[in-house]
Parts: structure tokens; sequence; C-alpha cells
């Protein structure tokens, strides 16, 4: 092969991995930046509920079940001996 030729098709391949990471980069800081807002959207919407004195949702009930049978497990593993 051309050395010109294949030069060429070296820089080719350089620029279009360039591109391709800055995209994948661009994308994922999106997708990060999406999740942090979502986490300020449910936290002010938990603080909302709890200033009007409102039932917690589904979720938050869960997680807090879930919280204490993982304390409850490991208090009966340590009186066990576990």
């Amino acid at each position: 092969m051309d050395p010109l030729k294949a030069a060429a098709a070296t820089l080719l391949c350089l620029a279009l991995f360039w591109l391709a990471f800055r995209l994948t980069r661009r994308l994922v800081d999106m997708a990060i930046a999406g999740g942090y807002a979502e986490e300020r959207r449910r936290l002010a919407e938990e603080a909302a509920q709890a200033e009007a004195g409102a039932v917690p949702q589904p979720s938050a009930i869960q997680a807090t079940t879930t919280n204490l049978g993982a304390s409850r497990g490991s208090a009966s593993a340590a009186a066990t001996g576990a």
C-alpha cells in the first residue's frame, strides 16, 4: 500500500475515533446530569410532602422496610453468634 494512502487512512480512523469518543463522553455527561436532576426533583418532592404532612410514597416505605429488615437481620446474626 502506498505510504500516503496508509497515512490518510490512519488519520481518518483517528478522526473517527476522536469523534466517537467525544460523542460517548457527551452522552455519559448528559446521563449523569439527568440523574442528578432526577434526584433533586425527588428530594424536592419529598420535602414538599413532608411539609404538607402527606403519607410517604410506596417507594419510600419499601426502602424503609428494606433498611429495617437489613438491620434486624444483622442484629439476629449478632445474637446467634454468626
